[in-house]
């Protein structure tokens, strides 16, 4: 029976199950492929039944879809199922397409097939071999490549191995090499950091030094300013006191403050008329310090110009030259220049100019 159904679904030009059926108006399926490979080259009218030579149009032939569902599942069942009078382990040597015995090879596909394919069109001018013989065959050279196969098998292993051994050579190699880098240059840090905190300390030293020394005279340089602006203001007073006598009182007290305020800077040195009037002061009675006070009352004046005022004296403007601007510490040259001395930039460069040593 199944026998029987096999035959009634195979395409009577290929042979096989029907691919795609189209049934013609006579009556007979075809494979849709092995009905267009039946039509002369070129022609485009139409042309006979391979079965019954009826003739048929080109919009003729239907497709049988009953008949190609049918044709797929017993296709499915050669696959799936066991075919009638088969035993388990014959059950890959028939034709799927022809359900005949596989006897022959084909050495072109390099494919088992049944002496039905070997007469199909596309098998035309191949060369076959008995299952057999093909079998011998392809077991010789199958045995020669095997001691090539199991050599480069051991080979393969080995090298996997060894390349398995130098990975972990190269974890183990760069993991110790980048802990020496890390220690290496952390040392470098230290010892830059250690440069740094000896430079800065030598200039601090440099500074306090250095700021001490300004300190210092700028205390004393307040002290003359003070005193210096005390010494004017008192001047300024004398100069506008109305009191004569008062003025004279407190000159001497003046003008010893005022000469020590100028340190020698003017000459002081009395005339011979200054010493002479000096010592006639000196000499003179109560009564003439009777009769200086009438005068003052008369309106005449104390004392003479030539005795309370030196023309020399009068006009005196020390020269801007004569200051002493030694008093005035200024910025130590040495530390000025103290930053040349580091010559950052060609440091720089001779770090950026460490490169690794490349090894190959």
């Amino acid at each position: 029976m199944a026998s029987s159904l096999a035959e009634d679904l195979v395409c009577p030009i290929c042979l096989a199950l029907f691919q795609e059926p189209h049934m013609l108006g006579c009556g007979h399926n075809f494979c849709l492929a092995c009905l267009r490979g039946s039509l002369p080259a070129g022609q485009q009218e139409g042309g006979t039944c391979p079965e019954c030579r009826s003739p048929f149009q080109p919009q003729e032939p239907k497709r049988n879809r009953a008949l190609g569902n049918l044709a797929k599942k017993v296709r499915r069942w050669q696959g799936d199922g066991e075919p009638p009078g088969c035993s388990p382990a014959e059950l890959g040597r028939f034709c799927e397409a022809h359900d005949e015995p596989l006897k022959l090879f084909c050495t072109q596909d390099q494919a088992p097939i049944c002496v039905i394919c070997r007469d199909l069109p596309r098998h035309r001018r191949h060369r076959f071999l008995p299952t057999r013989d093909a079998v011998q065959a392809a077991q010789g050279k199958l045995k020669a490549y095997l001691k090539h196969l199991e050599k480069h098998l051991k080979e393969t292993a080995e090298d996997e191995s060894d390349q398995l051994k130098e990975i972990e050579a190269l974890k183990s190699c760069t993991d110790d090499l980048l802990g020496h880098i890390s220690k290496e240059f952390e040392v470098l840090h230290q010892i830059l950091r250690k440069k740094e905190e000896e430079i800065k300390l030598v200039i601090e030293k440099m500074k306090g030094e250095n700021m001490e020394e300004m300190e210092d005279s700028l205390a004393t340089l307040k002290v003359e300013v003070f005193s210096r602006t005390e010494t004017v203001a008192k001047t300024k007073a004398a100069l506008e006191e109305t009191d004569q006598v008062a003025f004279l009182k407190g000159l001497k007290e003046l003008m010893e403050r005022v000469k020590e305020d100028l340190q020698g800077e003017v000459n002081y040195e009395e005339t011979e008329e200054e010493s002479e009037d000096h010592e006639e002061t000196e000499e003179k009675s109560d009564d003439e310090a009777k009769e200086k006070s009438d005068k003052d009352e008369s309106g005449e004046e104390l004392i003479e110009d030539s005795d309370c005022e030196d023309e020399d004296d009068e006009d005196y403007e020390p020269d801007e030259t004569e200051r002493d601007f030694d008093r005035v510490i200024p910025v130590e040259p040495a530390l000025e220049d103290f930053g040349e001395s580091l010559d950052f930039e060609t440091w720089k460069e001779m770090l950026e100019g460490i490169k690794p040593r490349q090894v190959r």
